[in-house]
């Protein structure tokens, strides 16, 4: 009887059997497959190929399931880059509302911040409790809810309490987007939906100052000059996370003592300015958080009908592999608690840099050697922002094509040349400047997505691994451009190319040793906790004793 299977195969390789020749028995293609050198090019070709058709059949295929919930993530991300980057563009109004004085408005980016922090720490409890598509429904539900509900009372302290009920809601989401990613994901093309999950950040944080602008009050200053003269009122616009302050009086010291940028930079449009008063038009403000409100409940609902479509129970009843051990430090071996620590510096670094460049930027290009204008100013930053959403959308397929450390890597020598052309030429040449900004934004775009990959790939317990990767964030937003902006303030505005240099050169430093732990000490390239490396370890002895 001809094995007509086993002969198709064989005769694919057409090296023993011609297509015109008779069918072999069962027993000859046997014999045949035996005489195959395993050891010589041909053998190892057909094995490789063998290997490579395997891992194709092991991919699972993209289902219509799994296109609607990237979806779904993009959605929430886009809600994301829309809270996270609404408060400057609305912080006059928000002042209007509930008559806090600018220092006091830091507050809110505290408040913000720590209810972050909060979110990122209890995330991975209520997700291994309670069903994710739930748990994401119900928090973005929440987040929409305390967003519509920040400008609804007169009260800075109520107004805290929301932004931490917020920032609670986004730290939770964040973490359950990047796990359903990685989920879906697979192997193959968890890096490509991560990708495509913080390109939804970019496209909120672009969109959000232009939906917020028709609703934003009319701000004037009525300045009161020492000759006497009656007073002139000077125009106020709101680009981007700034309010940027078109001055009819000399350009302002480097650094006034009074003011605060709300995002921890500096407020380079209040100084030598003699005392005034400041004139406001109604605000429309509340309307902008109720559509922010309105973008959260797509995804929130998108997530619910997909629970009530999976027939499960509110809390898990089966706990997936992924979190059915807790990752503890005593668990951790020494070099998986190596990379995990610097994973986190990567992280803080990375963050904290980029906010803190994001928010100097424009400081830097007007009172720097640059001279720039306001507005020039105001487009060098929103031109490295428009740079990380279009770098972060070709992302998508290169992430593809390579793996996370190598992607990682071009973006961190692509940075590094960036930050050093930067350092030495930006205060010669505003063709310099603007080039390299943008080279800084393409090469920062991919970083977050590629980093949260490289950890689901090479570390343990995704969950937990995403909670140290949140927690750093959030350590970076709070440490690092206070830093830099301190020592800005104290030795000059080229201190931010310096901070940007060297930061990049440790990001890059701490990633390849990472990296290199994994390599060296890992399974496959894998780190495992001390529990994993026992049930590997039994499992291996179990599979010689067999």
């Amino acid at each position: 009887m001809v094995n007509r299977h086993s002969v198709e195969r064989f005769s694919r390789f057409g090296h023993l059997i011609r297509l015109d020749s008779p069918p072999l028995l069962e027993n000859e293609v046997k014999d045949s497959y035996d005489t195959i050198d395993t050891d010589s090019e041909e053998g190892r070709f057909q094995k490789k190929l063998r290997t490579e058709n395997s891992e194709q059949e092991d991919e699972e295929p993209i289902t219509k399931k799994i296109v609607i919930e990237l979806i779904i993530c993009i959605l929430a991300f886009v809600g994301r880059g829309l809270c996270l980057n609404s408060v400057g563009p609305t912080l006059i109004d928000l002042r209007q509302i509930a008559h806090f004085t600018v220092p006091q408005a830091a507050w809110i980016f505290v408040s913000q911040s720590t209810g972050f922090l909060i979110g990122s720490l209890l995330a991975k409890r209520i997700l291994q409790e309670i069903n994710n598509e739930f748990a994401l429904s119900m928090c973005l539900f929440s987040q929409a809810l305390f967003s519509a509900l920040i400008p609804a009372f007169r009260s800075a302290v109520v107004m805290c309490l929301m932004f931490i009920g917020q920032g609670f809601a986004i730290g939770v989401v964040g973490i359950g987007v990047c796990a359903t990613c990685i989920r879906i994901g697979g192997k193959k093309r968890n890096g490509m939906f991560l990708q495509a999950a913080y390109l939804g950040v970019s496209i909120g944080s672009v969109c959000g100052p232009f939906i917020a602008r028709p609703f934003l009050s009319n701000l004037a200053k009525q300045e009161i000059n020492h000759q006497g003269e009656q007073p002139r009122l000077v125009n106020t616009h709101l680009y981007g996370n700034k309010a940027n302050f078109e001055l009819t009086s000399t350009t302002p010291q480097l650094l006034p003592e009074n003011s605060l940028h709300a995002n921890h930079s500096i407020d380079n449009t209040s100084s030598a300015v003699p005392p005034e008063t400041e004139l406001f038009t109604k605000t429309h403000v509340h309307f902008y958080y109720v559509i922010i409100g309105l973008v959260l409940c797509v995804p929130a609902s998108s997530f619910l009908a997909l629970y009530y479509q999976s027939g499960s129970s509110v809390r898990n009843t089966k706990i997936d592999s992924s979190h059915s051990e807790s990752l503890s430090l005593q668990d951790c071996t020494a070099p998986l608690l190596t990379a995990i620590i610097l994973i986190f510096i990567q992280c803080l670094l990375y963050f904290g840099i980029q906010d803190a460049y994001s928010n100097l930027l424009t400081t830097f290009a007007i009172l720097g050697p640059p001279n720039f204008t306001k507005t020039q100013g105001v487009y060098l930053s929103s031109l490295f922002w428009a740079s990380m959403c279009f770098g972060r959308l070709n992302g998508i397929w290169i992430a593809k094509l390579i793996s996370p450390f190598k992607l990682l890597l071009i973006d961190m020598i692509v940075g590094g040349i960036a930050a050093a052309t930067l350092l030495f030429f930006s205060s010669r040449s505003s063709g310099v400047l603007w080039t390299f900004t943008v080279l800084l934004g393409l090469s920062f775009a991919t970083i977050n997505g590629a980093t949260v990959s490289w950890a689901a790939k090479h570390l343990p317990g995704n969950n937990y691994i995403l909670a140290i990767i949140m927690v750093g964030r959030c350590c970076g937003l709070l440490v690092l451009p206070t830093t830099v902006t301190t020592l800005f303030r104290t030795t000059g505005p080229i201190t931010l190319m310096y901070a940007l240099f060297f930061v990049v050169c440790a990001m890059t430093a701490a990633l390849t040793l990472a990296h290199s732990i994994s390599l060296k000490f890992g399974v496959d390239g894998k780190l495992h906790s001390k529990s994993e490396m026992r049930k590997l370890k039994k499992e291996t002895e179990d599979g010689t004793s067999i």
